[in-house]
């Protein structure tokens, strides 16, 4: 996401949602859910893949996933990935703001809304997932997805202390330690995997380990790329996608 001046920022976060923090829950060291309720969630339409955006500094917004919407009471969780529990330095502005909230904050919530080509489908068969940390929040609420007709099968990588919590996040998915190279882990999976009959698939989270999966998933599936859905949420060398 971009940085604009603080005026302009205020300006855009001011035209979002207002939500109130209900409660927060740290689920391992790297995941943290808040839950958020507004009256502005109420009564719209919500779909796995959706994202929203928080303003989480004075110049800078970040996209999140929500896990869960309950567009009928106005709740939403979002599953928040900590890259500041297994990096040293300063947090992210990102981290910062999240490790900044508590119960009973105001925040506005700008758009629930997801990109034409990465929006969850309500196709039968088997769906490939394949992402990191930044996607766990995404692939739950798609296992969760109530009338969902897809098996979800896949893997994502995570570090090594929040695999057992992952693991109960993301029933029938693969999680495995990740590497200190991004991408490694998931990759070396994916190079072992037994064949399996897949209908479409999903990739997030890391740019160039997408580029590098997205290749090896059309060759193993045999699918076709119209139905390999891609959507990168960071990259290397780059600054808040």
């Amino acid at each position: 996401m971009p940085s604009l001046p603080a005026p302009f920022a205020r300006m855009i976060e001011v035209r979002g949602m207002p939500c109130t923090v209900t409660g927060t829950e740290d689920l391992s060291p790297s995941f943290r859910r808040v839950h958020f309720a507004g009256e502005g969630l109420k009564g719209r339409e919500w779909a796995p893949c959706q994202v929203t955006t928080f303003l989480v500094s004075p110049t800078a917004f970040r996209r999140y996933t929500p896990d869960a919407v309950d567009t009928v009471t106005g709740d939403m969780s979002i599953l928040f990935h900590r890259h500041s529990a297994v990096v040293t330095g300063p947090p992210s502005p990102g981290d910062a703001w999240l490790d900044s909230l508590a119960v009973g904050d105001r925040v506005s919530a700008m758009g629930l809304e997801a990109t034409r080509g990465f929006r969850a489908r309500a196709e039968p068969g088997t769906t490939l997932v394949c992402g990191d940390g930044t996607t766990v929040g995404l692939w739950s609420s798609m296992i969760q997805r109530p009338g969902g007709r897809a098996r979800v099968r896949g893997v994502v990588e995570v570090p090594a202390q929040d695999v057992p919590v992952v693991r109960d996040l993301l029933p029938g998915v693969q999680v495995v330690a990740q590497s200190p190279q991004p991408g490694e882990a998931l990759l070396s999976w994916l190079d072992a995997a037994p064949p399996e009959k897949v209908t479409h698939a999903y990739l997030a989270g890391h740019g160039q380990t997408i580029q590098r999966a997205r290749n090896v998933i059309r060759t193993r599936y045999d699918l076709h790329r119209s139905v390999i859905y891609t959507q990168p949420y960071w990259a290397t060398g780059k600054v808040g996608l």
